[in-house]
């Protein structure tokens, strides 16, 4: 599972939750690495993408995975506190799976990650 967070604090703190969850999580600081990580051939099924962070922002790094040709697309889900009904339209017309705001719920991230 791939991790997108330029915040130290928030990716520690959902990187640990995840690996108290049993995932083996890789974590990217910025949106270029998340990039970076989504086009290699051994890229994680799952992303949590935060929306505003240097180089590329959460969306479009939906939209540049979406246009990746790949048997299994990547589950992408954009975490952020970004919450009102413009900013989730948007997110997952740039091709986010998924969309939850912050501060997030455990136990509802935990069963969005399940699907």
């Amino acid at each position: 599972m791939l991790i997108a967070n330029d915040d130290t604090v928030s990716a520690r703190i959902l990187e640990a939750t995840l690996r108290h969850w049993g995932h083996e999580v890789t974590v990217a600081r910025d949106g270029q690495a998340a990039w970076n990580v989504l086009q290699r051939e051994d890229c994680p099924k799952l992303a949590i993408l935060d929306w505003m962070m240097p180089g590329l922002e959460g969306p479009e790094v939906c939209r540049r995975s979406r246009a990746l040709v790949k048997a299994v697309p990547t589950y992408l889900i954009l975490l952020t506190a970004k919450g009102n009904s413009g900013d989730i339209v948007a997110g997952l017309d740039a091709g986010a799976d998924d969309y939850v705001t912050k501060p997030f719920d455990r136990d509802e991230l935990r069963s969005r990650i399940r699907v």
